[in-house]
């Protein structure tokens, strides 16, 4: 096997909350910690950071720098443009800065604006989900990376929760019988559309941020076929701000299992929760089969913080989570986040070594050719939003 130790060098294009926390106080990210733990790893190299503002860049880059010394890791960090406001940028970081392999953490509507240039240079990409804000977007990032022939990925970070896991597990050893139905409940707080990401809410929806990880889930867990789509949704809260989304939504989704059957999700959406509530997401599966069920309340996790500033959270240890190493007295990150973005760099590493291929990472990766499908339920729940709630079939 080919030496996989020489580091990647990374460019991250975004500087919002899930690259470095901005917008959430006490937040670090998670992009931006796992990268770091690259680097103590030795896996990465040189980090970029590219945004449509210098002085965005700039605090993204400064951020990186202060959680590095938390760290005890390196903390260089260059930052584009230099000055002003450049909507390309990411481009002109690609030409000066060089990069090996590129994360994108935009809003939803610019990834595939965002991602197939780069991709079309030849660079590996991972892209946080969903991955487009349309089908025909999803399509055109999936076409781009099969004629560029490079590692091509979305964040879905849920593959990696280890209560997830079990779950596929107990579906593909027949532990519950035939799944014959499942209901997921997920929600997070309302300064997330109002605050966090107030610019863009409006070309988004909260099935489409938040509830497509659910999707692929079942995509992956099953490899069910989606056929149709039927959905119903509120504007109450969020329109009364100004803001043109949906409060919540009620996407029922039907599957062809393949052998003649149907299965049926109801998936139960919404970005209002209040933003006192005891944690940023509230999220809950319950998958029922032919032989049991298997539920799992995915934000009581069991570990329970409570103080006069802060007052109740429920924390999810396994996500993004850091302590104090008692050696080092550096902070450590880990979780099935952390696991996430590093996962896609050890791709590019062992690609770059040719001790694996692409076509041999697909079946077990959240490629663009089979993220369109969750793409796919999106777009076909928003047009059944249009259609007054009418079913639709999903296209492919």
């Amino acid at each position: 096997m080919t030496n996989t130790n020489i580091p990647l060098d990374v460019l991250v294009v975004g500087g919002g909350m899930y690259v470095a926390g901005r917008g959430v106080s006490g937040a670090d990210g998670t992009i931006m910690p796992a990268l770091l733990e690259g680097r103590r790893a030795g896996k990465i190299g040189r980090i970029a950071v590219s945004t449509t503002r210098a002085e965005t860049a700039a605090a993204t880059a400064a951020q990186a720098q202060t959680l590095a010394e938390k760290m005890g890791v390196d903390g260089d960090c260059f930052s584009y443009p230099a000055s002003g406001v450049n909507e390309q940028a990411f481009l002109a970081a690609v030409d000066e800065f060089k990069p090996e392999a590129v994360i994108v953490s935009v809003p939803d509507h610019l990834h595939a604006d965002v991602s197939v240039p780069l991709i079309e240079q030849g660079l590996p990409c991972l892209v946080v989900k969903p991955m487009a804000g349309s089908l025909e977007d999803a399509k055109s990032m999936a076409v781009a990376a099969d004629k560029a022939g490079v590692i091509a990925q979305v964040e879905f970070h849920k593959r990696l929760d280890e209560s997830n896991r079990l779950l596929r597990d107990a579906i593909r050893g027949g532990q519950i019988g035939d799944p014959l139905y499942a209901v997921v409940e997920y929600s997070q707080r309302k300064i997330i559309p109002s605050e966090v990401f107030k610019s863009w809410a409006e070309h988004s929806n909260i099935f489409q941020y938040l509830g497509v990880h659910y999707v692929d889930l079942i995509q992956w867990m099953t490899d069910y076929s989606p056929v149709r789509v039927t959905a119903w949704g509120q504007k109450r809260f969020l329109a009364g701000l100004g803001i043109d989304t949906w409060d919540s939504m009620q996407v029922v989704i039907e599957w062809d299992t393949g052998d003649g059957g149907r299965f049926v999700s109801t998936h139960i959406t919404n970005w209002i929760d209040p933003n006192n509530t005891s944690a940023m997401s509230d999220q809950k599966i319950n998958v029922v089969g032919t032989k049991g069920r298997f539920q799992a309340d995915q934000k009581n996790r069991g570990v329970q913080v409570v103080t006069d500033d802060q007052g109740v959270q429920d924390v999810n240890p396994y996500f993004t989570a850091s302590w104090k190493d008692d050696l080092s007295g550096n902070r450590v990150f880990e979780g099935y986040g952390i696991k996430s973005v590093l996962r896609f760099v050890d791709d590019v590493l062992a690609v770059r070594a040719g001790n694996v291929t692409i076509a041999e990472l697909e079946g077990s990766r959240p490629g663009f050719r089979a993220c369109v499908v969750s793409t796919a339920v999106v777009e076909a729940a928003r047009q059944s939003l249009e259609n007054n709630s009418n079913p639709v079939e999903v296209s492919l």
